[in-house]
Formats: structure tokens, C-alpha cells, sequence
């Protein structure tokens, strides 16, 4: 039987400039998703999944995935990664901000 966990990463966030989600530790985890919610009008978003040996140093794995203005979740998968995992969102700014949700969630 797999083992599953869903985690709240940030909750209602706002960003008005370059922003890493809090890192999460899933060493014991075989594949991960990320879900980003955006609520409201927000600018595009571009969105890097990065990982790191030991949640200081952080270096960026696989393709980044976009949130257009138009859409309001978007999803961005991860498999064969290391102990942490976080994101790093750009495209907000002073005056073009944005509210998130994000969500992780592991199986193992």
C-alpha cells in the first residue's frame, strides 16, 4: 500500500514580487505534485520547481509551467527528486499582485 500526504505550502499568500514557497522535506516520497491556486485576477505566473539536499541550497528541476490570467490552478509534477522540494514563483509585482493556495501532495 502506498503512503499519501496532501500539505497546505501557503495559504492565501500574497506576492508582489519574485517568491519561494516554504520547502517541505519528502525524502520518503517516489513522486510529487505541486497545485497552484491563484484566487482573484492575478498576472502571469511563472512556476519553477526546485529541489535541495538539505532545504538551504536549491537548484531547479524539470520544466517550469505557467499560470496565464485566465486560469486559476495549475498543476506541476515531480518524480526522482531529492530530500526537499519547494517552488519559486515569478511575474507578480507592486502593482500587478497575485493571491495563492499551494498545495503539495506525496506518495510513497
Amino acid at each position: 500500500m502506498l503512503t499519501s500526504v496532501t500539505a497546505v505550502i501557503e495559504r492565501r499568500t500574497v506576492i508582489a514580487s519574485d517568491h519561494a514557497t516554504h520547502p517541505y522535506e519528502a525524502g520518503w516520497a517516489a513522486e510529487a505534485v505541486f497545485f497552484v491556486h491563484a484566487e482573484g485576477s492575478h498576472p502571469q505566473l511563472l512556476i519553477q520547481a526546485q529541489i535541495s539536499p538539505d532545504g538551504i541550497n536549491w537548484v531547479d528541476r524539470g520544466e517550469a509551467v505557467v499560470l496565464e490570467p485566465a486560469d486559476e490552478i495549475v498543476a506541476l509534477e515531480l518524480r526522482r527528486f531529492g530530500g526537499w522540494l519547494r517552488l519559486l514563483l515569478r511575474g507578480a509585482d507592486e502593482r500587478n499582485k497575485a493571491t495563492v493556495l499551494v498545495h503539495l501532495a506525496l506518495k510513497g
